[in-house]
């Protein structure tokens, strides 16, 4: 039977090697339900088509338990706006932070952004969301959403 999603307020984010073969392999540890609609492949990222693996590249998934929890896994890169040192165990876990309110997102982004670091500005992605990165004044990065309405 299908999970109703739920949409919770803070996200682990856990970012692996093989992320395709890791989403199913979470799920099967934990029992979870992949919520298809939330997973996104590299292959569907505009201009990321052709490359190499990229239909088994997990950009965004979203797992969820039956109590509504939810982990979210993605692949890992050694480059990009989330490394500072590289990627190593340890920093390859962000927080996501779930909004409904895209006003609650900026006011919230700015503040955790105040002696830290933007490391992707807030802005409208092509997936549907006001998105952006930021590393905190004590090393934590959050990843902070936020669904723009539909229609």
């Amino acid at each position: 039977m299908a999970l109703k999603e739920t949409i919770q307020r803070f996200t682990p984010m856990l970012y692996v090697r093989g992320s395709k073969d890791a989403v199913a392999f979470y799920d099967e540890v934990f029992g979870t339900e992949e919520i298809a609609e939330r997973t996104m492949l590299l292959s569907q990222v505009p201009g990321m088509e052709a490359v190499p693996g990229a239909d088994r590249t997990v950009v965004y998934s979203k797992l969820q338990f039956a109590d509504g929890s939810g982990l979210n896994v993605a692949e890992q890169n050694e480059g990009g706006p989330t490394t500072r040192e590289g990627v190593v165990v340890g920093n390859n876990i962000h927080v996501g932070l779930q909004h409904s309110d895209a006003a609650v997102q900026k006011a919230e982004f700015d503040k955790l952004a105040e002696g830290g670091e933007v490391l992707e500005p807030l802005e409208e992605k092509f997936w549907g969301v006001a998105f952006g990165i930021v590393r905190d004044k004590y090393g934590v990065i959050w990843e902070s959403n936020c669904y723009l309405k539909q229609g």
